[in-house]
């Protein structure tokens, strides 16, 4: 690079910096973000062959490229934020999601021992172990219209004993997921 070249950079740098710090400060509200922004700006145009490839108003060019710096700024700003205020929310929710979890799986075991055994077992079968009506009618000697009447009866009862946290699992499954 030239020594002209550099001494027209500072030149342009030592010219225009303070208004254009003060310019990005009417946006952003902090003198250090502001300082940063105009460094990051000069900092490109120096990367460039700046006295070649611009056209415009040099001036012109800075005050856009402060402003468009600027608003990168802020939107950056605006995601940080954002991921901070949610993973705060998780943080809050957490514990009470856990504790309700829990009342949610006792709760579960008190509807199923009230449950008929055969209607039950067949619950379990499907649900915990994964098996097919089909497989579940083979092992407990039972005709598939059984197995879904058991089903039936199991899930009717269950919908009825744990309506109280399907609020709850709805919302951690929008939320939370």
């Amino acid at each position: 690079m030239s020594e002209n070249k550099e001494k027209n950079f500072e030149q342009l740098f030592r010219a225009h910096y303070k208004e254009l710090h003060g310019y990005a400060f009417r946006y952003l509200g902090d003198s250090d973000v502001a300082e940063e922004v105009v460094q990051q700006v000069f900092l490109r145009l120096w990367e460039r062959d700046w006295e070649e490839q611009i056209h415009t108003s040099l001036k012109a060019y800075l005050y856009r490229a402060i402003y468009n710096e600027s608003m990168n700024q802020l939107k950056r700003e605006q995601r940080k934020l954002k991921y901070q205020s949610y993973g705060q929310h998780r943080q809050d929710f957490e514990p009470a999601v856990d504790e309700s979890s829990k009342d949610l799986d006792k709760k579960l075991q008190i509807a199923l021992a009230e449950l008929p055994e055969k209607s039950r077992t067949v619950f379990e079968l499907s649900r915990f172990q994964e098996m097919k009506y089909k497989d579940i009618a083979a092992t407990l000697d039972l005709s598939i219209k059984t197995v879904e009447g058991h089903m039936s009866k199991a899930l009717r009862h269950l919908r009825t004993e744990l309506m109280d946290y399907l609020t709850l699992i709805i919302f951690y499954l929008i939320y939370m997921l």
